[in-house]
């Protein structure tokens, strides 16, 4: 039986039949109605963060923190899983980023099993920088089964710590959520990059190991983002997230950036991978822009993140970079003279 929309558009085709010049155009849109021929795929959705929850992956932080510092958690279900903690991070020679290879896989867990099933897809063995290689599915399967005892000891913990984290996504959602579109595209522009129309998975966790916040990337190559709550009151949460999913934006754009030219000019000007301002140059950048960002579209009372950590103290090139990319900002410079100027006043490496 002919469905009476159907029967509607064949009256169409026999009036234009009797009455229309165009008939084969005619005929040939009606068809593509009655076939179900679907119009073309619309263009993915403009880059957007997207919060996500889940008790086990903040457990898993909660007890890397607790390991990381060397504090007692004073919950004797939490000693193995910290212990493992501590032997994983010395087998990683203490290197935060060593840890993406594990937690890279979070993203989807829920539950200590999730945790357990994503740790075991982990690499049998990784190779550290500057040689050495860790048993790392081994000492992440003892990580994990000792998780898995935690569980039931961290259910009220995460009652405490989730309150944190959601009154923290409430201030997102109040001060940032509004504006995040216009927040997104002038971070993107200011970078030279073009918008790769992701959603940015960003995990807040109550508690997390030196340096607060880390992106990894996932099993399909695209950056995830873990922040920690420490240190970011007000404004502070929106430029953390920011730089974070700043890290993201780095990966989906690879060399087509600010930062991607900012490294190449680098590298001609003779830094090699083994030199740190090859990375800490980009990396302050990230900071500078962050902080600006939020500043012209956010919170115009913002206060750098580089400021209040004491991180452009810190940072030899730090004054360079932030000198010259304001300027530009500020339209005092062009995007090649700022990026000329910070190249020429990283100090060559010795000879």
């Amino acid at each position: 039986m002919t469905p009476p929309a159907a029967e509607a558009l064949l009256g169409v085709v026999g009036f234009l039949r009797a009455s229309c010049d165009g008939l084969g155009l005619a005929l040939l849109a009606v068809s593509a109605v009655l076939s179900g021929q679907e119009s073309p795929p619309a263009e993915p959705a403009a880059t957007r963060i997207v919060f996500h929850e889940s008790p086990v992956v903040d457990l898993h932080f909660y007890v890397r923190a607790v390991a990381a510092g060397g504090r007692a958690s004073g919950i004797e279900a939490f000693a193995p899983a910290v212990a493992a903690a501590q032997e994983l991070h010395r087998a990683l020679g203490r290197n935060t980023l060593a840890w993406g290879a594990l937690e890279g896989l979070l993203p989807g867990c829920q539950s200590a099993a999730d945790l357990a099933a994503a740790f075991g897809r982990a690499p049998e063995t990784l190779e550290l920088r500057g040689g050495g290689k860790v048993a790392l599915r081994d000492g992440a399967s003892k990580l994990a089964q000792a998780l898995v005892q935690a569980e039931p000891a961290f259910q009220e913990l995460w009652k405490e710590h989730v309150q944190r984290t959601r009154a923290a996504r409430a201030r997102w959602a109040e001060s940032v959520g509004p504006k995040e579109a216009e927040l997104l595209a002038f971070h993107l522009a200011s970078l030279g990059m073009s918008d790769p129309r992701l959603a940015i998975p960003v995990f807040l966790v109550a508690e997390a190991p030196w340096p607060g916040a880390v992106t990894h990337l996932d099993d399909q190559g695209r950056g995830v983002c873990f922040v920690g709550m420490e240190g970011t009151e007000g404004s502070q949460l929106h430029e953390t997230v920011l730089h974070e999913v700043t890290h993201a934006l780095d990966v989906a754009a690879g060399d087509a950036s600010v930062l991607g030219e900012l490294r190449k000019r680098l590298t001609a000007a003779g830094l090699t991978p083994r030199d740190p301002a090859l990375r800490d140059v980009p990396h302050t950048l990230m900071f500078v822009q962050a902080a600006e960002s939020v500043r012209r579209t956010v919170a115009p009372d913002h206060q750098d993140y580089g400021v209040v950590s004491a991180y452009y103290a810190r940072e030899p090139t730090a004054e360079l970079v932030r000198g010259f990319w304001t300027d530009h900002l500020a339209g005092k410079l062009t995007r090649e003279e700022a990026l000329d100027g910070i190249v020429t006043g990283v100090e060559p490496p010795p000879k």
